[in-house]
């Protein structure tokens, strides 16, 4: 370090340090004197040795991903109240008004974090865990203080080949969900958001309607009508796509009337046969029917 005796409590925070030349890059951790330290400025050189920005890591972050994984950053949290935080009020009043800066490393589970997603940013919740016992899996009842991410800035700090992403946090209200939480063995302060429940919808059918699944030789055309229901179980128009799944086809005599298929044949030979018909639109599962051909008396 350049640096070892600090003099004021802003210049405490951060550190800068000389190294031999490519040891270092930015978003990089140090680990010094028990604690993490975080690159967050460009690392460059004179020639001789390379100098490094270093910020103080002192909150260990934590949040779920999209794909339910358990992410940690050490980060550098840092009062940010007296900025822009990417959004503008249209609400009557605030509940709450602190807003943090948070540095982390430009890895890719930290420059895919979503606006919006919550954290658990409070020292308590290591108290908290002192006077759990071995029987906790789940404690969302202790007094939490959150923050939402409402602005990310992964572009900024990023160098092309090294860099970190910075973020403001306002603090919101806590919700439901959110506490501890023991997972494979792991105890971990996470914001669980609750999910809309998904409603039981009547899926797209289509069905073949006609007066019997007979075509009978020589005597004239069966009539096959597509039916199709949307998702509330009524009738819907769709554009049917039809299919005969033989060997005989060049046999068969088709028509199509508006959207439905009229299907005969003189074949004689055919007598006793079967074929599928399938009926399937864009949006709906193929159905199909078994059709014989009968001679006619």
């Amino acid at each position: 370090m350049e640096r070892n005796v600090q003099d004021t409590k802003l210049n405490s925070l951060s550190r800068n340090m000389l190294s031999k030349i490519g040891t270092c890059h930015a978003g990089q951790y140090i680990y010094y004197k028990n604690r993490y330290w975080l690159i967050t400025g460009l690392v460059d050189d004179n020639g001789l040795y390379e100098k490094s920005v270093l910020s103080l890591c002192n909150y260990l972050l934590t949040w779920q991903t999209d794909d339910g994984r358990i992410a940690q950053r050490w980060a550098s949290v840092q009062s940010a109240s007296q900025y822009n935080n990417g959004e503008t009020a249209a609400r009557n009043y605030y509940l709450r008004s602190d807003q943090v800066l948070i540095m982390i490393p430009d890895d890719d589970d930290s420059i895919s974090i979503p606006h919006g997603q919550r954290f658990i940013i409070d020292s308590r919740t290591k108290v908290y865990e002192k006077y759990f016992d071995s029987n906790v899996i789940i404690e969302t009842s202790k007094k939490l203080i959150t923050y939402q991410l409402t602005r990310m800035d992964n572009v900024l700090y990023n160098y092309q080949d090294s860099g970190h992403c910075q973020f403001l946090a306002t603090q919101d209200e806590k919700h439901e969900k959110d506490g501890y939480y023991l997972i494979d063995g792991t105890g971990y302060w996470l914001c669980i958001e609750s999910k809309p429940e998904k409603q039981n919808e009547v899926p797209a059918t289509c069905s073949i309607e006609c007066d019997e699944p007979v075509v009978y030789c020589g005597f004239g055309e069966t009539i096959f009508t597509p039916i199709f229901f949307g998702a509330d179980g009524n009738k819907v128009d769709a554009t049917p796509q039809w299919e005969i799944n033989c060997d005989f086809n060049d046999s068969l005599i088709i028509e199509y009337v508006e959207n439905s298929i009229c299907i005969s044949t003189d074949n004689d030979k055919l007598i006793d046969n079967s074929f599928e018909l399938s009926l399937s639109a864009d949006g709906y599962e193929e159905t199909s029917i078994q059709i014989m051909i009968k001679a006619f008396f």
